[in-house]
């Protein structure tokens, strides 16, 4: 009989090495074991756990050593991170994970699956009306407009769309949905997916939670936050059911979370505060990691300022003799890619942090002549890449420091790849081959068309600014969610260039879409005076200013200038139906 520490096979081994490069965490790693083997009736028992740091400072790392520790006591692990775009998607992702370990979420799956369905057809569906899509799965009716419901349709379509819907296209709208959906159950689906998929949600969890304990992972919480922490929040008061007691949740970001919402769950919360490696604990890593030569480990402290991922990133090719280290340049990216010997591979980690996603056939595009299969399995196995379900991601810190380390080294370098990839994203748009009506709520058309938005930024941002700032408002008057990922693009591409005009434009018009939504209609008036301001601005696109600056007046209740507002629309575009029927 072998040993109680013996390995019993290759993966024990692998899983007892892995653990044994963790640095500097060792004491989250026990109390997170420890958890984990008391009953949830005991008064130490967590079942929050909340990690916090800034970038770099390995939180993500932390929560993929939470998961081998989960796995090794025989719990079920559901990880989740910025991937996902909504708490319905969320819920199906947890639940393909659950799945792939052998338990099914048999109701939630059934209602999901549908709910995307449903959802599909309505906003694939050639009839639909113009700019009907961005509607569909509201969850929250506001009560701005009241002639809605004096409209002759009936109750369920009514029930459907929310009232500033029914003031955008309201008699065309009501008309399509009462005609489209007849089932009530298929309308409250689509109308409010939280209220229907999360109670069956916690009722397949519960009858797993009865077979294994339950660990749950939301990573990058600070992209995800304004779509999960209400239904969080909403999830553990107990708002749509049950939750099972044997249950684990952790929540990882950037910031803490905020006692003004989550002080009230206190008691069943642990939280952690990420720091940069001690000296020691740096010192420890690199040795680990076979990095001895004292002088190499004295630059790597100085280069990475310790934060563990540029520690890890520095580490994972040392030069070989201690003639190869001199003077620090100014990055811990150059010292990296200096020591990376093969110029291809150096080649490729440059270019592959231009797209905001890469996989290999975007790889084939920035080198055709080189074995990008190859490139492609060192490059996805560094420190600062990561996995998620629309490709692979540069960790922000190193991406940031890649990009601008590129760009004032070759600016013509810069510019020629940035062509070269917008000029691929253009083509996978040409390649579905769809018409004008049916490309504008395309999810894959949209992809591909905000990929090529941001490249052409990059390299040209003058240029094209003009351009984009004229599409965003092609893009509100057909659908606002699109409207902002276009706005959130702009602001993106300003940032990673370093170019305020263009960062500045994307901060106001994201600015504006958002406080539209949350009803601070004064931020969006000034986004809107703004772009009626702008010189560049297609005459006949100010319409839809106009006609928003209208709409929003009304909301206001003031009248007269949302009537004002309205009639100069019309007079540019005569047959803008929006203003139209909102005047």
């Amino acid at each position: 009989m072998s040993a109680p520490d013996q390995p019993k096979s290759l993966q024990d081994i692998l899983k007892q090495r892995q653990r044994s490069e963790f640095v500097g965490r060792e004491h989250l790693l026990s109390f997170f074991q420890y958890n984990l083997t008391l009953p949830p009736e005991s008064t130490q028992r967590r079942f929050l756990v909340n990690v916090w740091g800034q970038g770099g400072v390995g939180k993500s790392t932390l929560l993929k050593q939470f998961s081998k520790t989960a796995e090794s006591v025989k719990a079920l692990v559901a990880y989740t991170n910025e991937s996902d775009n909504n708490a319905p998607e969320t819920m199906g992702s947890l639940s393909k994970q659950f799945e792939q370990q052998g338990y099914k979420l048999n109701q939630f799956s059934e209602r999901y699956h549908l709910f995307r369905q449903k959802k599909q057809e309505l906003e694939t569906d050639p009839e639909a009306p113009q700019g009907f899509s961005a509607f569909i799965g509201k969850t929250v009716a506001k009560a701005s407009i009241k002639f809605g419901r004096q409209l002759p349709v009936g109750r369920v379509a009514l029930d459907l769309v929310d009232q500033d819907a029914f003031a955008d296209q309201a008699g065309e709208w009501a008309t399509y949905i009462a005609k489209k959906l007849r089932n009530k159950d298929d309308v409250q689906l689509i109308q409010n997916p939280l209220a229907v998929l999360t109670p069956l949600f916690l009722q397949d969890l519960c009858k797993i939670a009865q077979q294994a304990t339950l660990v749950l992972f939301f990573d990058t919480y600070e992209q995800t936050y304004p779509f999960l922490d209400d239904w969080l929040r909403n999830v553990i008061d107990g708002k749509y059911g049950e939750v099972p007691p044997n249950i684990v949740i952790t929540i990882a970001g950037r910031q803490q979370l905020p006692d003004n919402h989550w002080m009230q769950y206190s008691g069943l919360m642990a939280r952690f505060s990420l720091e940069e490696f001690t000296e020691e604990e740096a010192r420890q890593y690199l040795h680990l990691k076979g990095v001895n030569n004292t002088k190499v480990v004295d630059i790597i402290l100085q280069l990475s300022g310790r934060l563990p991922l540029l520690v890890a990133t520095l580490a994972s090719i040392p030069p070989d003799l201690p003639e190869d280290v001199d003077e620090p340049s100014d990055t811990a990216v150059d010292r990296f890619l200096k020591w990376v010997e093969d110029p291809k591979k150096r080649q490729i980690a440059l270019a592959a942090a231009l797209p905001r996603k890469f996989n290999q056939d975007i790889l084939d595009q920035l080198d055709s002549e080189a074995d990008t299969e190859l490139l492609f399995n060192w490059l996805k196995a560094m420190p600062f890449v990561k996995e998620n379900q629309n490709g692979w991601v540069y960790h922000q810190i190193v991406r940031a420091q890649m990009q601008r380390y590129q760009r004032l080294k070759s600016p013509k370098s810069w510019e020629l790849l940035q062509r070269q990839l917008a000029s691929y994203f253009d083509q996978c748009r040409k390649h579905l081959e769809l018409d004008v009506e049916r490309q504008v709520l395309d999810p894959d058309w949209q992809n591909y068309t905000l990929e090529e938005l941001y490249h052409r930024l990059c390299y040209a941002p003058q240029n094209h600014l003009k351009t984009a700032l004229n599409d965003f408002l092609i893009a509100l008057k057909n659908q606002r969610s699109f409207a902002l990922r276009w706005a959130e693009v702009i602001e993106e591409a300003g940032q990673d260039i370093e170019n305020h005009s263009v960062s500045q434009w994307g901060k106001q018009l994201t600015s504006g879409l958002k406080s539209y939504e949350s009803e601070e209609y004064v931020k969006t008036i000034e986004m809107l005076y703004g772009l009626l301001r702008e010189p560049t601005l297609d005459p006949k696109l100010q319409a839809v200013t106009l006609a928003w600056k209208g709409n929003i007046h009304t909301y206001l209740n003031q009248f007269t200038e949302s009537l004002t507002d309205f009639n100069l629309a019309l007079e540019i575009d005569p047959n803008y139906k929006w203003a139209l029927a909102h005047r």
